[in-house]
């Protein structure tokens, strides 16, 4: 029912209704200075300062894009995180090269925020300690994304629900229980990317026609890219999510690596992770020059469930950046007791090094 005039039957139903912007009740004292990231899109020019909320993937591409427009931006978060990095090492690396670009801390301690006619004035501990309030022109939260699905009366509904209100639903099928209704994008709080979204809907879309006869449909890899400068990326499984003890990490740093070093973009840190036993490539987490493209290399082949020595038996031209993911291939694989030690200082520059 809709407004209590439109009654709706169908034989199927997708729930598709997208997500919104989450806005914490810190920002409660903010008014027309509170924006979001769709709303530096309509401005005419740019303002002097903005207070940024929310270091992870929208916030860093856009806070450090007015940064280097010229707008004095400062970036708070909660938790220590930075994108979608969840490894320690790659964190931490990350998280010094933007500090010594912009201000960004990742676990601020912030005690008001407060709109003062049209500036907002935000009081926080430095990193030193120090109680510091600084005025900014507007407020941006890019504090994550909400499902749309709390107008839809799901309450009412024999649907199970978790305790945010979204419908449990086989990842699969994307089929809400055994009804005959099915939930795509990011209005199911599982992965809110653009490619997933297509999946999902293809997959919701054809169960929907074709019930009751609903059918499994293929899930891609997991890949995650952030365009930042450098790039962050996520491949497969997340350092967070494998059990200690059963994998190994190779490594590359991209400050020495040659193609990097001669396009004066080496700065960076990538992990590759590996199963023990079986040499199958697990995932990695990158931060660093053309991480989108090395993510996609891996991402392919965490997909056809390639091992490291599979990987390592593919072609690397001289000189590409790709030469790097091989010194983390290389790397790995001998910590997985499957390769020889790489040898320390080479140059890595052809097949016979």
């Amino acid at each position: 029912m809709v407004d209590d005039k439109i009654e709706i039957k169908a034989k199927t139903i997708v729930i598709a209704t997208g997500s919104s912007p989450a806005m914490p009740p810190i920002f409660q004292d903010v008014q027309d200075r509170l924006i979001i990231n769709d709303d530096v899109f309509e401005w005419d020019d740019l303002p002097g300062s903005v207070a940024l909320f929310g270091p992870g993937v929208i916030g860093l591409e856009i806070g450090q894009a007015l940064h280097r427009l010229g707008v004095d931006v400062k970036i708070f978060g909660r938790g220590g995180f930075v994108g979608p990095l969840s490894d320690p090492a790659i964190l931490e690396y990350a998280t010094k090269a933007f500090q010594e670009e912009f201000y960004i801390n990742p676990d601020a301690d912030v005690t008001s925020i407060k709109q003062i006619g049209d500036k907002v004035d935000i009081t926080y501990r430095d990193f030193d300690g120090t109680c510091l309030t600084d005025s900014f022109d507007y407020v941006l939260a890019t504090t994550g994304r909400t499902p749309n699905v709390r107008n839809l009366g799901l309450e009412n509904t024999s649907l199970e629900l978790d305790d945010r209100g979204v419908p449990i639903f086989d990842l699969y099928t994307t089929q809400i229980g055994d009804h005959p209704v099915f939930i795509a994008g990011d209005a199911n709080n599982d992965k809110p990317l653009l490619h997933e979204a297509a999946d999902e809907g293809r997959i919701a879309g054809g169960n929907a026609a074709n019930f009751p006869e609903v059918r499994a449909g293929k899930r891609t890899s997991s890949l995650g890219v952030v365009f930042s400068d450098p790039q962050l990326a996520t491949v497969g499984s997340s350092y967070a999510s494998l059990t200690q003890g059963c994998f190994a990490i190779g490594e590359v740093s991209f400050e020495g690596q040659g193609r990097s070093r001669t396009m004066l973009v080496n700065k960076g840190l990538m992990h590759v992770y590996g199963e023990q036993g079986t040499g199958l490539l697990l995932g990695a987490e990158i931060f660093g020059p053309r991480a989108e493209h090395l993510a996609h290399l891996l991402a392919w082949c965490h997909q056809q469930k390639m091992t490291i020595s599979e990987i390592l038996d593919m072609p690397f031209y001289h000189p590409v950046i790709e030469e790097g993911l091989r010194t983390a291939l290389r790397d790995l694989n001998s910590k997985l007791h499957l390769g020889p030690v790489p040898v320390k200082g080479c140059m890595d520059c052809g097949p016979g090094a």
